[in-house]
């Protein structure tokens, strides 16, 4: 498993998404729909931040619920490039390039909360140091018992 939330592929190609749809939403063309860019650009960054929310999840279940969420969010992306596009503030060539990408990061959403669903570890942890430092903590002491001696 990944130690950073960073060497996931899928979130690696979430950036990109996030990436190419700002650079979509920085054309002059979206001065006129203020709101659908900024509904875009949210949404665009919500697909990242949720994977790395759910990174940080003390399961795998609860890592799948965040995962829920960000393919959500990718659906979004994908429906509010297609109205751009029927409003023609971006071309097909951009709509069909963007949505692309974005179902490529449906798909490896979709492996990816297959595969928590059916290891559903209890305790992810976020690496091998979590074991070390288990081990190292000291045992609680049980409290004394008073002898009336």
């Amino acid at each position: 498993m990944a130690e950073r939330v960073e060497d996931l592929k899928v979130w690696q190609r979430a950036v990109e998404l996030s990436v190419a749809v700002n650079a979509i939403c920085d054309k002059r063309e979206f001065r006129r729909n203020l709101k659908l860019r900024g509904q875009l650009l949210d949404a665009s960054t919500s697909v990242v931040a949720n994977i790395a929310e759910g990174f940080e999840q003390p399961t795998d279940r609860a890592f799948a619920r965040y995962l829920y969420i960000s393919k959500s969010s990718n659906g979004e992306v994908r429906t509010r490039l297609v109205v751009a596009c029927k409003q023609d503030i971006i071309t097909k060539a951009e709509l069909a390039e963007s949505v692309s990408l974005s179902d490529e990061v449906a798909r490896m959403l979709t492996g990816f909360i297959k595969y928590l669903l059916r290891s559903d570890r209890r305790r992810r942890g976020l690496g091998p140091n979590d074991e070390n430092k288990r081990k190292r903590r000291k045992p609680r002491e049980s409290p004394k018992k008073e002898s009336n001696d």
